[in-house]
């Protein structure tokens, strides 16, 4: 695929500086590309229904404390 393909290919996605920071973080001393990492977390969430919920529920929690701010 040509660098342009790619491209056509992706999303962008807000996400807040923490969050952002740490993923960042994460990746650079793993050495892999961040779109990678969020989509092999992705699919990991999708196979393990466990933690698909698990990610549910603390996403739930997130979200209800954004709300309270």
């Amino acid at each position: 695929m040509t660098s342009d393909k790619l491209k056509k290919n992706r999303k962008k996605v807000a996400l807040d500086m923490e969050t952002y920071e740490k993923l960042k973080t994460f990746t650079r001393f793993n050495g892999v590309k961040l779109r990678c990492t969020v989509a092999a977390l992705v699919d990991l969430m999708l196979q393990d229904e466990a933690l698909g919920k698990q990610a549910v529920e603390l996403s739930m929690q997130k979200q209800a404390a954004e709300s309270d701010d």
